[in-house]
């Protein structure tokens, strides 16, 4: 086991804020960018944690900040309306004349396969680590966009400067129109904060919300720092958002790099009022972590490993048999076997829908366990069927588990279990 694993479930097995955070599913920790092409969807997880000191939907910065921001994108998006009417003409005609054959080849790859683009396109998003600059510049080449003798973003600013200002603008640089083509510059600027903004609220809201039943803002802070100062989580170069909701719209409203202990984000005030900001700072998690939460398993699998581990317990994991079964881990203590199915729910799934879920998740581990037994009879040794959910509910658990045993009077539903990471053992 690497250090770092070493590390991580040294606090996880300590903490009960941490196993909280950790054992939400990915979408609900994680910061997850939604994709849409009309009917079709996909989510990407980035491997990031928005920490904000906002509790809840009902809070009131919280509403405050969603409405400041919607309004002064509305007025951003008319604004850009109407400058793009001015500068349509010259626009229009410097792209058909530079850049016509290069986006004739954009709109006829994504006619023939629009996923294949909108992929492309959403790598140049999601990269945002070292390899971003050359991902950009191969995409602009690949469609002729610019020539291959440019290799950088300071090489392509100066063809651009030459290209599309002293070549085609030179006769529209008039005073008025520098100014106009400044505060169309500066509205496309705030949509972009909008809408950076808009994603860190929203994935900070299903965070907390997620969190809101199981800790305090206070314990999920020191919780941070403990990760921090362990190095699962580091400063991010993403754009940390912070304002005053105390004071009038756009007094102290910033956007910036913020390399900070999560421990001090308590200490931010504004410069006006002296009140406490709300703010939205991304986190870096850990690479190997990371690939450990946004697996079909999430962490469920790889702690309940770690625990067999650490108890030398013997286990297999994800053992195919009869050609069409998995089991995610199969364990031995003394002379019987537990046959264990992870489950990862989102942790804001209705109760009712969650007990649906798992019924039927337990049921079809226990019709797998038939199946197994049936075609090898000769295996009679005892077998234990464990469902392993992230819920750690354990009155919600418990309430399946007697609806199903009273349905079901058969010796092998009879000895199954639903339970959470902490409720294993290895008494059978």
């Amino acid at each position: 086991m690497s250090e770092i694993k070493k590390i991580f479930y040294n606090l996880f097995w300590q903490n009960k804020a941490c196993q909280n955070l950790f054992l939400l599913s990915k979408e609900e920790l994680l910061d997850t960018k939604t994709l849409t092409h009309e009917e079709n969807f996909t989510s990407v997880s980035m491997p990031r944690i928005i920490i904000s000191n906002i509790e809840n939907k009902a809070d009131f910065p919280h509403e405050t900040i969603k409405l400041r921001t919607e309004n002064q994108n509305i007025k951003n998006e008319s604004l850009i309306e109407s400058k793009i009417e001015l500068y349509k003409p010259i626009i229009t005609n410097f792209l058909e004349n530079k850049f016509g054959k290069s986006l004739e080849r954009v709109v006829k790859d994504f006619q023939n396969d629009p996923w294949k683009l909108l992929g492309k396109a959403a790598l140049l998003f999601i990269d945002s680590g070292e390899n971003f600059e050359k991902t950009i510049i191969e995409f602009l080449q690949e469609y002729g966009f610019i020539g291959k003798q440019i290799n950088s973003f300071s090489e392509l600013e100066k063809y651009f400067q030459k290209e599309a200002i002293t070549k085609n603008f030179k006769s529209v640089l008039s005073e008025n129109n520098i100014w106009n083509f400044l505060e169309f510059l500066k509205a496309a600027k705030d949509i972009y904060v909008f809408e950076s903004y808009k994603s860190l609220y929203t994935s900070n809201q299903v965070l907390v919300n997620a969190l809101h039943d199981k800790d305090d803002f206070i314990s999920r802070l020191q919780l941070f720092n403990l990760l921090f100062d362990s190095g699962i989580i580091s400063s991010s170069n993403e754009d940390a958002f912070i304002e005053c909701t105390n004071c009038q719209p756009g007094t102290y409203r910033g956007v910036f790099q913020l390399k900070l202990n999560p421990l001090k984000l308590k200490e931010l005030k504004c410069p006006v009022c002296s009140g406490h900001v709300s703010y939205y700072v991304p986190y870096e998690l850990n690479k190997e972590i990371y690939e450990i939460v946004k697996a079909k398993d999430g962490l469920l699998l790889d702690a309940l490993c770690d625990l067999l581990n650490k108890n030398s317990v013997e286990h297999k994991v994800n053992q195919t048999v009869l050609n069409d079964i998995e089991f995610d881990c199969v364990y031995k203590v003394n002379e019987s076997y537990s046959i264990v199915e992870c489950k990862m729910y989102k942790i804001d799934t209705p109760k009712a829908k969650l007990k649906s879920k798992m019924k039927e998740h337990l049921g079809k581990l226990i019709s797998n366990i038939v199946r197994l037994k049936e075609a090898e009879p000769q295996n009679a040794v005892p077998v234990f069927p464990v469902l392993l959910v992230n819920i750690n509910d354990h009155k919600l658990l418990n309430e399946v588990e007697v609806v199903i045993k009273s349905g079901n009077p058969d010796e092998l539903t009879q000895i199954a279990r639903i339970c959470s990471i902490d409720q294993i053992n290895f008494k059978n």
